[in-house]
């Protein structure tokens, strides 16, 4: 698998995201060597996670995800995911955003 076909991967798991209003989860990306590491909750965070892809060709993708809490004292609104991705190819790194369900 390419660069482009793991950035395709990934932005179509937003996308759904996005329309179901679900927290990002990491679909499988074949031949890649994946590190999910939980990272220390700031301020709003419910949930910050990175993941680290390193294809076979030697590129490599950055995914850095947060679940945060759009209302701390009233549970009003839904939470909102926020995703940063960034590449070994910057034309490709790209940031998205949508609220979770209530």
């Amino acid at each position: 698998m390419n660069i482009h076909e793991a950035i395709n991967i990934i932005k179509e798991q937003a996308s759904l995201c996005e329309q179901n209003r679900e927290k990002f989860d990491l679909p499988d990306i074949s031949d890649a060597k994946v590190i999910i590491n939980d990272l220390p909750n700031q301020g709003a965070d419910l949930l910050h996670r990175e993941y680290k892809i390193f294809l076979a060709d030697g590129e490599n993708i950055h995914i850095d995800y947060h679940s945060k809490d759009k209302c701390r004292v009233f549970q009003i609104n839904p939470d909102r995911s926020v995703i940063s991705v960034k590449c070994s190819q910057p034309e490709l790194n790209f940031d998205d955003y949508w609220d979770e369900k209530y």
